[in-house]
């Protein structure tokens, strides 16, 4: 009987190790790996159009970096690969040390996880200050940002856009969905 690679429980280096298709990509949750379902182009080109708007605001703020898909390491056994991470931390590693803004495209295949499990791990890291869930479906951002006290979020549904905290400017919905039909 064949064992399925979801069935092998492994640590986060361990998985960093782990090469599996070259087609696939994978997280690690809970020491058990998980492909992650491939996004639709509206998907890929909000993903893009969310690094080119971060990119612009950190140009002269080294060693401040954005990536995309940059991996975050949560825990000793879990591994998620954001859409788009920005850090003020140098590394070669392959994971993002110090994740401050991190952002996921809502898709239906990764909808109830990103904003379930994956934002409360995300939550928990002492860095991170600001979350971006960007939806691929509709012209809808949800915003969080770390208070003093815990965390606050807002939705901007068609808005014209939102001040992010981290970049330290006014970010438009329209540069977010950009070459979409959103």
């Amino acid at each position: 009987m064949a064992t399925s690679l979801e069935d092998l429980p492994m640590t986060v280096a361990e998985f960093l190790r782990f090469e599996g298709e070259s087609d696939r990509r994978y997280e690690l949750v809970d020491g058990r790996i998980r492909m992650m379902a491939a996004g639709s182009n509206d998907h890929g080109t909000i993903a893009g159009n969310c690094w080119g708007e971060i990119d612009r605001r950190i140009e002269r703020r080294p060693p401040c970096r954005v990536q995309v898909e940059g991996g975050v390491q949560v825990s000793d056994d879990t591994f998620y690969v954001a859409d788009v991470v920005m850090t003020c931390r140098p590394s070669r590693e392959q994971t993002v040390r110090d994740p401050l803004l991190i952002v996921e495209v809502l898709s239906p295949g990764t909808r109830a996880q990103d904003k379930g499990r994956k934002l409360d791990d995300y939550k928990a890291l002492p860095s991170v200050a600001e979350i971006w869930l960007v939806d691929s479906e509709r012209r809808c951002v949800q915003v969080w940002w770390r208070e003093v006290d815990g965390w606050s979020a807002r939705d901007f549904l068609g808005a014209a856009g939102f001040e992010s905290r981290v970049l330290e400017d006014r970010i438009a919905l329209d540069r977010l969905y950009r070459n979409t039909e959103l």
